[in-house]
């Protein structure tokens, strides 16, 4: 069994998510998520090193749905998974704004969430391919 070697604790989730790719809008499902990417489960297979744009939105018990959150990735692997595919999305180009928020849903992920502006982790500083780099 290999070791997890991930930067970023992951964690299940299922949201509906909207997926742009080549100018197309296309539906998909989150599988897992963390800060620096997530897992996704959708009918097309969409090529490695792909820029795509995820619109995340939460819904709510109460039938209420959160503002958009869009976040720009780049595909790491997609693999066949039945009749559909799993691709992994690292997410590049996150602004100060977005990484905020996205923070603030990886914490109710984790069931604590926090002010992300109170973020001390200073481990993030030395890895070049964290979006949340200063």
């Amino acid at each position: 069994m290999s070791k997890d070697t991930r930067q970023h604790p992951r964690y299940p989730v299922d949201l509906q998510v909207t997926v742009s790719a080549r100018d197309r809008q296309l539906s998909a499902r989150t599988r897992d998520m963390s800060r620096s990417g997530l897992c996704l489960v959708m009918a097309q297979k969409v090529p490695l090193e792909a820029r795509i744009q995820i619109r995340l939105v939460l819904t709510f018990a109460a039938g209420g749905y959160s503002e958009p959150l869009t976040l720009t990735g780049r595909v790491v692997w997609c693999t066949a998974l039945f009749s559909a595919f799993q691709i992994g999305v690292m997410f590049v180009d996150v602004d100060r704004e977005r990484a905020r928020h996205l923070q603030m849903l990886v914490a109710i992920l984790d069931g604590s969430p926090s002010d992300p502006s109170d973020d001390e982790d200073t481990d993030r500083h030395g890895d070049p391919d964290d979006p949340f780099r200063p």
